[in-house]
C-alpha cells in the first residue's frame, strides 16, 4: 500500500502549488496510523504525510503546529494547498492528506534535559493563551475508552489508574490545557542549534502534568537527575504549583498501565 502511495504522490500533491514533484524518501518508522514521505519540489524539500484519519481528526494539530511555528517553535507546520486547505481527503476522505514543512536536524540525546524541559513549557504556555487550537478529543477520555474496550486486567488498571488522576484532579485541582499528547516526543536539534518538535498528530485535551511526566520518562536515561533538570526548564516558562506536582506518581502509574495495553496489542 504504502509503495503504491508513493508512485501516486506527485497526482495527489496535485492541490498544492508544486512543480517537478519526486518522492526522496518513506521517513515512517512504525506506520499503524500514518505513513510519511520527503518530497523534493522546487529545489525545496517537504514531507507528505498521509494519516489514515477522516479530516476532522487531522486538522486540529495542523492547526496547533500552525499556531506554535508562528511563536517561533519549530513544528513542521503545514504548507496550505492552493485553495488555501491545510489538508486533502483521500480514499473518499477516510484518510486525510497533509504537506508540511521539512525540519532539517538529528534526534535530540535528551543530554540537556533542561532544554527539553523549557521546549515543552514554551509549547504549553502558547498554547494556554492561544485560540482557535481545540484539539480533536480529550486524553483521559480516551485512555478510559482504551480500558473499557481492552477490558480484563490490563484494562482493570489502566481504568484504576485513569480513576486516580480524576479523584486528584478534583480534590486537590490539575491545570489543563493542549497536550503533545506523544508518549515519544520527536525532539530535533536543527544545525543551527535550536531544538523543534515535529509530528502533532496526536495532540488532545488533558492535564500538563501527563506531558511533563511523559518527557521525563523518556529523557531518563540521560542520568539520575534528569527529571529534576527537565522540570527546572520548564518551570522557567509554565508554572505549576508543588501541590500539582505531587500527582507526579499518578502518571507515571498511568503511562504504566497504556503501555503494558498498547504492548498487549
Amino acid at each position: 500500500m504504502a509503495r503504491s502511495f508513493a508512485r501516486r504522490l506527485p497526482k495527489l500533491l496535485r492541490p498544492w502549488p508544486l512543480s517537478g514533484v519526486r518522492v526522496v524518501e518513506e521517513l515512517t518508522d512504525l506506520g499503524d496510523r500514518a505513513r510519511v514521505w520527503r518530497v523534493r519540489a522546487d529545489d525545496a524539500d517537504h514531507v507528505a504525510k498521509l494519516t489514515f484519519d477522516a479530516r476532522r481528526y487531522v486538522v486540529p494539530g495542523l492547526r496547533i503546529a500552525s499556531v506554535l511555528d508562528r511563536a517561533g517553535i519549530r513544528t513542521g507546520r503545514p504548507v496550505p494547498t492552493s485553495a488555501g486547505a491545510l489538508c486533502t481527503g483521500v480514499r473518499l476522505g477516510r484518510w486525510t492528506l497533509a504537506l508540511l514543512e521539512f525540519v532539517p536536524g538529528t534526534p535530540f540525546d535528551w543530554s540537556e534535559p533542561e532544554r527539553c524541559g523549557d521546549l515543552l513549557g514554551r509549547v504549553h504556555h502558547v498554547l494556554r493563551s492561544a485560540e482557535d487550537v481545540a484539539p480533536a478529543g480529550r486524553l483521559l477520555d480516551f485512555y478510559q475508552e482504551e480500558a473499557d474496550r481492552v477490558g480484563g486486567q490490563r484494562g482493570a488498571a489502566l481504568s484504576d489508574a485513569v480513576a486516580a488522576v480524576r479523584a486528584f484532579d478534583r480534590d486537590t485541582g490539575l491545570t489543563h490545557g493542549v497536550l503533545y499528547g506523544d508518549p515519544a516526543p520527536e525532539v530535533l536539534r536543527s544545525p543551527d542549534d535550536e531544538l523543534a518538535l515535529i509530528d502533532w498528530g496526536t495532540p488532545s485535551w488533558g492535564p500538563l502534568l501527563h506531558d511533563l511526566v511523559c518527557w521525563q520518562r523518556f529523557g531518563a536515561a540521560a542520568g539520575e537527575d534528569a527529571a529534576a533538570r527537565l522540570l527546572s526548564g520548564y518551570r522557567t516558562r509554565m508554572h505549576l504549583a508543588d501541590a500539582e506536582l505531587a500527582a507526579a506518581p499518578l502518571f507515571r502509574t498511568l503511562h504504566r498501565a497504556i503501555d503494558a495495553v498498547w504492548e498487549a496489542r
